[in-house]
């Protein structure tokens, strides 16, 4: 019988990593990223939380619609349960977007100008996909080496994103 206490490894596992989660957390490390903060952390902050908000739509929209996939011809379309189902396998992207927006709260707020919460919102999400990997690749049996590997392989798709924005700008 498997662990699935809340808080364990294996619950976290089932109930809270996900590709939306991951997908998440590399898209707003590129929307920060490649967002300018010579424009001020003001804007930062507003692409961020604008550029996620449209891309969690999209994401519940096309859970909405791949779910009539399933459904026979005949077959009535249940479209509030198909969005109550998107809504629940699109949760990553929002969870993805919080910690780096509350930093970016705080660069509002007069953090040295926006400058260190800029970066700080950049690396905690390259810190996220670590703690991802980490317990993505986790569980009984595993060799903690899978466990560095899967997390530093993580953490690498936020620095590459770190990379794009060191290139672009």
């Amino acid at each position: 019988m498997t662990d699935v206490r809340p808080w364990t490894s294996a619950w976290l596992r089932r109930e809270f990593i996900s590709p939306e989660l991951v997908s998440g957390t590399v898209l707003v490390c590129v929307v920060i990223a490649v967002a300018n903060e010579a424009g001020g952390i003001r804007d930062v902050f507003a692409i961020t939380v604008l550029s996620m908000l449209v891309f969690w739509a999209t994401e519940v929209f096309v859970h909405t619609v791949a779910a009539q996939r399933a459904r026979a011809d005949g077959e009535e379309i249940l479209l509030g349960e198909s969005f109550r189902i998107a809504l629940h396998h699109s949760r990553g992207f929002l969870f993805a977007a919080v910690p780096p927006v509350i930093l970016l709260i705080i660069g509002l707020l007069g953090w040295n100008d926006g400058y260190y919460a800029y970066w700080a919102a950049l690396w905690i999400e390259v810190a996220i996909l670590a703690i991802v990997g980490w317990i993505a690749f986790g569980g009984r049996g595993i060799a903690w080496y899978w466990r560095v590997l899967g997390a530093a392989a993580t953490a690498a798709l936020g620095g590459l994103a770190i990379l794009l924005k060191i290139l672009v700008h």
